[in-house]
């Protein structure tokens, strides 16, 4: 569960809450814009990611295994948006937004697929299976 509790005009609480209900956490980090900026630009072969904003409003765009396409939207006190692994997915911030990232696995370079040309040959695979 993700809330944020105002305080005052000048600060609020940004609260996450029975996390355990959704996965195991085995690593947080977080993403700061300086600029407008993409990240991500790949998949997980095993990692599961929960998206939210700690500071402004930005969106995801994935593309899943089956090859379905979605921009999803992020503000800061809404829900965790939780992407399963084998979807490619490209972050874009803008000046001073944060997104936080909450992930189900340590860090793996080989859980990585950062070539989108492989995504695609990973899961025509899978679908023909």
């Amino acid at each position: 569960m993700l809330k944020i509790i105002k305080v005052n005009l000048s600060s609020h609480i940004l609260i996450m809450d029975k996390l355990d209900k959704k996965f195991k956490i085995r690593r947080i980090f977080f993403l700061s814009a300086k600029k407008k900026i993409l990240r991500g630009d790949h998949a997980h072969k095993k990692c599961t990611q929960a998206f939210f904003s700690v500071r402004g409003n930005f969106y995801i765009e994935c593309i899943y295994q089956n090859g379905n396409k979605k921009k999803i939207n992020i503000k800061p006190g809404e829900k965790l948006e939780i992407i399963k692994p084998l979807t490619w997915i490209k972050v874009h911030l803008k000046k001073d937004n944060i997104c936080g990232v909450l992930c189900d696995r340590y860090y793996e370079e080989r859980d990585y697929i950062r070539n989108y040309k492989k995504f695609n040959e990973i899961k025509n695979r899978i679908k023909s299976h």
